[in-house]
């Protein structure tokens, strides 16, 4: 207790000081508070050195105020919310006379909480009272010549750049999996997954369940290819969803029915001299309800690096693609499915936008004035890919109906966001964005501009 309240006084200690008071004290406040929370959280060994065990575990706190977040100044809905979340975590792993790990256990407890104006804000969305976030053993094969892990229980999926699977982390209890999990890694240029898994529902006042009836598997393969460019990384996925409580509407009015959805594509990243560089495509087939699906999406991003200059400025440009349906009563699905993504921060740090049925073309910039500081401006220009479709937001609901006579762009944002690195356990974020809603908005309804500002403070031990 007396170290805890220690690292409380230094934590209060650094917010208490001005900015330029804090960098004239840098780097020893902030190296002590490290210091005190890596020997109270350090791994321990117990029962003759053949357990391991680490506490760890994370406290966020986020402030956001939303202005005009339905396009619509004559209503009252803007919030201010205070979003406090809370994890404590324990690891144990069982070591073997060699030093490996065969066997490992992890363990989550999470609290959510979210103190806001609008009863809308404290739904399961944003609330989580004290739950299990994650509770998983992984048994490794002990043979060298079958590399393998097997991972079994509730935890988190997350592959690539979580386009398509990812815990989506911003939301206040964010996403798990019960699942189980066959790793296969013979080398460190490989890496091939194959899951089996369930999504547990968010419940704000009683335990969090897995989500009968609605299944996904996946196989994913990651490797890096070339040998000469350690940097690029090459994957191929396959994920299928399959949801047979036979409630998924059809396109057909009253007409429900299973879902049965393939998702497979590829993946290309990597970094060579100052230029960064990426794709990934994905292409969707199956039957919803009684429809035929036939959908897809794709992302591009280059950016290059000014390493000789001061702040090493960064460059970058992004397109995304996601196809919408143009006839929405001819049996045939064309509006591609985002599956569980991770979609903040991809298409706007308003989550507008998901990857479905959209256009987004979007360049930034970003400086590093300081090793613990970076700042960035991204510029969104949004449009439908069919505006007889919905325009989806980023939970992947429908944010404005559609209207085959209105106009396809959307409209603009900008994104301005400033991280601070205080310690290697305590970031800093404060970001503002703006939404200039366009032809399309005005097309169907309100078309006020919107605004988001948000401060975040993450405590990781």
């Amino acid at each position: 207790m007396k170290r805890m309240g220690s690292i409380i006084v230094l934590i209060l200690g650094i917010f208490f000081r001005p900015l330029h008071c804090m960098a004239a004290q840098q780097p020893e406040i902030f190296n002590r508070l490290d210091r005190e929370l890596d020997d109270l959280f350090k791994s321990r060994l117990f029962f003759d050195s053949r357990v391991k065990v680490k506490i760890g575990g994370q406290s966020r706190y986020r402030y956001e105020y939303r202005d005009d977040f339905n396009l619509n100044d004559n209503t009252y809905e803007d919030d201010s919310l205070h979003l406090l979340r809370n994890r404590l975590n324990m690891d144990v792993s069982y070591l073997s006379d060699t030093g490996q790990t065969p066997l490992h256990f992890f363990v989550e407890g999470q609290e959510a909480h979210s103190f806001a104006q609008s009863q809308v804000d404290k739904t399961n969305t944003f609330v989580n009272w004290l739950d299990l976030r994650q509770l998983f053993a992984e048994v490794k094969s002990p043979w060298h010549l079958a590399p393998v892990t097997l991972k079994a229980g509730r935890q988190v999926l997350s592959y690539g750049d979580e386009r398509f699977v990812g815990p989506s982390d911003w939301t206040n209890p964010a996403r798990v999996f019960d699942a189980l999990k066959l790793i296969f890694n013979p080398n460190p240029q490989v890496q091939l997954d194959i899951f089996g898994s369930r999504i547990v529902k968010v419940e704000k006042e009683k335990w969090d369940q897995a989500q009968n009836g609605d299944n996904s598997y996946g196989i994913y393969l990651s490797t890096k290819p070339f040998r000469k460019y350690m940097g690029q990384i090459l994957d191929t996925f396959l994920f299928i969803r399959d949801n047979t409580d036979r409630t998924v509407a059809g396109e057909r009015t009253g007409e429900h029915g299973s879902l049965k959805e393939y998702t497979f594509g590829n993946r290309f990243k990597g970094k060579e001299y100052d230029f960064d560089y990426g794709t990934e495509y994905a292409v969707q087939l199956g039957s919803r309800s009684h429809d035929e699906i036939a959908a897809w999406a794709f992302h591009q991003a280059l950016g290059y690096t000014l390493s000789k200059l001061p702040w090493t400025p960064r460059i970058y440009g992004e397109y995304n693609h996601a196809s919408g349906d143009r006839n929405p009563t001819d049996g045939k699905s064309q509006t591609f499915d985002n599956l569980f993504p991770t979609n903040h921060n991809k298409y706007g740090f308003m989550d507008f936008l998901s990857l479905k049925n959209m256009n987004d073309f979007m360049v930034g910039t970003s400086v590093k004035p300081h090793t613990r500081l970076q700042l960035s401006s991204d510029f969104h220009w949004f449009l439908l890919d069919a505006k007889e479709s919905a325009w989806f937001n980023a939970a992947g609901g429908t944010f404005r109906a559609p209207n085959a006579n209105a106009d396809t762009q959307l409209g603009e944002e900008l994104d301005l966001l400033g991280t601070y690195k205080l310690t290697e356990h305590l970031n800093l974020m404060l970001g503002y964005s703006h939404f200039f809603a366009g032809p399309f908005a005005k097309d169907t309804g309100a078309h006020d501009d919107a605004n988001f500002l948000y401060t975040q403070t993450v405590l990781t031990f």
